[in-house]
């Protein structure tokens, strides 16, 4: 599937790749995105449907599926790069301290300088929430989105802190498991209003008792006084506008995609998990492909590579865009002349000479001149590339 934006570049509902093709051949839209592919429309329109995002989490791959009311159209993963910043880390942790270490007339020990402020993660944690909320964020863009679903996993937290080793299911039997129906409430959502994030008073209806809601526990949260009484019979979709949210963010639990998984008989990939988190799971699948991103930053942190000894090794880097292009934007170069005519699309790798490197999927093509080089994307810290979904 194909995502669309209208002429002011408000997103509209997807489409097929054969209509895609249909208006970029008439000339009624341009190619606006390569990764997602993304048209923009010649004129201005108007979309009322509405879609849901879907998150996966892992530690190494996060599965996506965007879907609607009945269709899933899109599937993605996204691998995080928790071990590399883990292991750049401990580099820089050992580099760090062979130097503090060291005994030098011209520098005090410093031992107390690293204190950690309030609400830190370790790197390789914050990368992964950030990979995470960037995708919804640029996905938010591209398509009218209602509600992004991530799924939760209960763990025994208690037993995991005390050190007691835990094998199967007894993962799930934590301290939420076999209590009161109230009190599950209010622990599950942290004794917080889920509207306005202040403490929470009363047993709120998602989907109101007028409205066909019913008392699943599905369909409680946690709200306080203000906040259920401003959205009284409202559906979460007219509340979510009053209070002026773009789209809600609701959990699924882990043990229910599982079930919902193996009803539908689908391998265990991250993009099917994705798609059957929550009570809607039954969906027809209109798409073949999944597109994989790779997160890969946008530099490095280090001015110059050091030696085991912990000395400078390189220069220092003193440019970082070169003649307009930057490192991870994809291009496209039309060479005319020379030992390496042909044309190229794919990542660049900038050198101060203007004569940059191409990294197509079986080769890099070294010393492509910049004047032959045009920017379809710019970089954004991704790898993208396209498979096919496992049936």
């Amino acid at each position: 599937m194909v995502f669309v934006l209208d002429k002011s570049k408000k997103s509209l509902a997807p489409t097929t790749e054969a209509k895609a093709r249909i208006l970029l051949k008439k000339g009624k839209a341009v190619v606006h995105k390569i990764f997602p592919f993304t048209i923009r429309l010649k004129e201005k329109k108007i979309c009322t449907k509405s879609f849901e995002i879907k998150f996966d989490v892992g530690t190494t791959v996060t599965g996506v599926a965007i879907v609607d009311a009945i269709k899933c159209f899109f599937f993605a993963e996204i691998v995080h790069s928790g071990k590399a910043i883990k292991k750049a880390m401990d580099l820089r942790r050992a580099v760090r301290r062979n130097r503090i270490a060291r005994k030098t007339r011209y520098r005090e020990p410093r031992f107390d300088n690293r204190i950690k402020p309030y609400g830190w993660l370790p790197p390789s944690v914050k990368s992964r929430a950030d990979n995470i909320i960037n995708f919804a964020k640029k996905y938010a863009k591209l398509i009218p989105l209602k509600k992004v679903i991530v799924e939760r996993v209960s763990f025994d937290i208690s037993s995991m802190s005390s050190g007691k080793k835990l094998h199967g299911v007894e993962y799930q039997n934590g301290n939420l498991k076999d209590i009161k129906l109230r009190e599950f409430i209010f622990k599950k959502n942290n004794y917080k209003c889920v509207y306005c994030g202040n403490k929470g008073e009363e047993i709120e209806y998602i989907i109101p008792r007028s409205k066909g809601g019913t008392n699943s526990v599905f369909n409680l949260t946690l709200s306080c006084r203000k906040c259920n009484k401003s959205k009284g019979n409202l559906s979460l979709k007219e509340f979510s506008k009053k209070v002026g949210k773009d789209f809600e963010v609701t959990t699924g639990e882990g043990w229910q995609t599982y079930l919902n998984r193996r009803e539908l008989n689908l391998p265990k990939e991250h993009y099917y998990d994705a798609m059957c988190i929550g009570d809607n799971y039954k969906y027809k699948i209109l798409t073949d492909k999944v597109l994989e991103v790779k997160a890969q930053g946008r530099g490095n942190h280090q001015m110059c590579k050091m030696d085991r000894f912990g000395f400078p090794r390189t220069r220092a880097k003193t440019f970082k865009i070169v003649k307009g292009f930057q490192t991870g934007d994809i291009v496209k170069a039309v060479v005319t002349k020379g030992k390496k005519i042909g044309t190229y699309l794919e990542k660049v790798a900038v050198r101060v000479s203007g004569n940059f490197n191409i990294t197509t999927k079986t080769a890099t093509i070294q010393g492509i001149n910049h004047k032959y080089c045009k920017i379809i994307q710019k970089g954004d810290g991704y790898a993208y590339s396209i498979a096919t979904i496992k049936p």
